[in-house]
Formats: C-alpha cells, structure tokens, sequence
C-alpha cells in the first residue's frame, strides 16, 4: 500500500542497516531517515542508501538528510537513491526550494525543514521565513536541539517547554518533535511539546549509526498510543 505524503508522525533517521530497515517497518514507523551528510556518524553512500532504499520501497517515506547541499547535489543523490522527500538539516533558506522547482526530476519531492527552537531571535527570523513562505511541498518543521557544531543525532534534549502553547511562528505548520527522545523519556516529551510527530536517532540505537530493534519497538508503541488517545 503507497504512504499517504503527510508529515510523519513516527519517523526513525540515521538507519544504516537492512535489518534496521525492515525493523522499522514491522515496528510500523512511517518513515525512515537515510543521512547523507558526510561528517555524522550515520552517513550512507547513495550506493548503500539505494539499497535501504529498496528494502522499505513504499512501505514507509523514505527521507534523505541533506545538510546544506545544493538542489543540483541533491538531484544527483536522488538520480542513485530514490527518496520520496528531502530533510533539509542545514542553513538553507526558503528560497532553496524554488531553486530545486528548477529541476523537473525534483517536482514531485517532498521536504522537511529542521530548525532549532531556543525562543531566540534569529530563530524566531528563521522560522517565520519558512512558515511565511508557504511552500506547497513542505510538510512541515523538524525542531531539534541546538547545537553550535553538530548537525542532528546529538542525543541533545530540545526545550520541549517552549514548543506548547505552540509559538505564533510555529503556528499552522505541523512539527516534528526531535532531539534526545528515548523510550525512557518521549511520553514526557510529547505531553508537555504535543507534536505533530517525533523523530530519533540516538535514542533507540546501542551504537551510531546500529538500532536496537528492542528500543524501536518500545518506543514506536508508546508514541502510537500517545497519537491514539489525541486522536
């Protein structure tokens, strides 16, 4: 059965594995996170990302992190994996995806934009250039901890404190719920932030990059009950 393109609300990033992968769909994730930034522990060459890729076909969205690449390194990526959306975890601004609109073998991606959400001005600046911009292909925000170096998979608790009553920037446009989340902590998380949906990496892994299939089953069953009750 094709996945409806919604924003996730059960996303499992940093996969480097097939059994992970197949883990990840019997857990009944809805999307899986394949990373191509070099510098993280969980990088996959598109060669091996296109293998993952085959292995969850359309079972589960197959989201491919980029950090600061551009729509035409992008392009090539996807011309050896194929995704159905992009995660744009950098410094990229709105107009990034006008720039891939360029790119016919681009129209039908879709994108997740992280951000950090600290309350902060320039936060505040960053958000509203992406939420004002009202692109039809964007899903929504992914909020991750802060970090000054790293770029996502810190194991970094976000300030979930901030994100509930939702901020006016962050208004009508569905969140993604990242950083530091575990089975241990994501039923706080997602009572006091309410996000639309959560994403973990470090949090249900025994090393980077390597998923502990008993961490993703915990914490998949939690987070599905949590979403049924609201529902």
């Amino acid at each position: 059965m094709a996945i409806e393109i919604l924003l996730p609300k059960i996303k499992f990033c940093g996969l480097t594995r097939t059994a992970d992968v197949s883990a990840a769909i019997e857990c009944g994730a809805d999307a899986i996170g394949l990373n191509f930034y070099k510098p993280s522990p969980r990088y996959v060459s598109p060669e091996v990302a296109c293998g993952l890729s085959l292995v969850a076909g359309k079972l589960v969205m197959r989201v491919g992190v980029v950090v600061n690449a551009s729509p035409f390194a992008v392009d090539a990526v996807l011309a050896i994996c194929p995704m159905d959306c992009v995660q744009l975890h950098g410094d990229e601004p709105p107009e990034w995806i006008d720039e891939a609109s360029a790119i016919p073998s681009l129209n039908s991606v879709r994108f997740i934009k992280g951000v950090a959400w600290r309350d902060q001005a320039e936060d505040r600046k960053s958000v509203l250039a992406w939420t004002q911009k009202k692109h039809s292909r964007l899903l929504g925000l992914l909020v991750d901890a802060y970090d000054p170096v790293q770029r996502g998979g810190t194991g970094k608790t976000a300030r979930w404190d901030l994100l509930f009553p939702r901020p006016i920037e962050l208004r009508n446009t569905p969140i993604l719920l990242a950083g530091g989340l575990k089975p241990e902590n994501i039923s706080e998380a997602m009572a006091i932030a309410k996000p639309d949906g959560v994403d973990i990496a470090s949090g249900i892994e025994s090393a980077p990059g390597i998923k502990d299939h008993a961490k993703m089953r915990a914490i998949a069953e939690i987070a599905r009950q949590i979403f049924r009750e609201r529902s």
